[in-house]
């Protein structure tokens, strides 16, 4: 197989994997047009931990955001914004029963469809 050939493949793959993501970010911003980048990456990690509950200190160490925006964004993703809007339903923040200092994240029945058209 000729470089040429080998660059071309390659470059279709990428393009095809870089659609995929574009399609999936499309996908979410069905839930808010204006959803911020840290708040996808919050309800994602919360997916990848499903049907487990996930902590809200977990979600900001894999994310890499303070715990204050983890907060924020599990508001803005569960039913009550902090704002006192509506929320978009998809999370489900609660104590952790063993320890009433932590929160515990998981995803809703509704958060769970919407996943799956991902």
């Amino acid at each position: 197989m000729s470089l040429e050939s080998v660059l071309s493949t390659r470059h279709n793959e990428s393009s095809t994997n870089l659609g995929t993501i574009f399609r999936q970010i499309e996908t979410l911003r069905t839930i808010d047009p204006e959803i911020q980048a840290q708040a996808m990456s919050t309800l994602l990690v919360v997916a990848i931990a499903d049907p487990e509950p996930i902590t809200m200190r977990d979600i900001g160490i894999r994310t890499g955001t303070a715990q204050s925006s983890v907060s924020r964004n599990v508001a803005m993703l569960g039913k009550i914004h902090r704002k006192g809007q509506s929320g978009h339903g998809l999370v489900d923040s609660y104590e952790d029963p063993m320890n009433r200092r932590v929160k515990l994240v998981k995803l809703t029945p509704k958060g769970t469809r919407f996943i799956h058209t991902l």
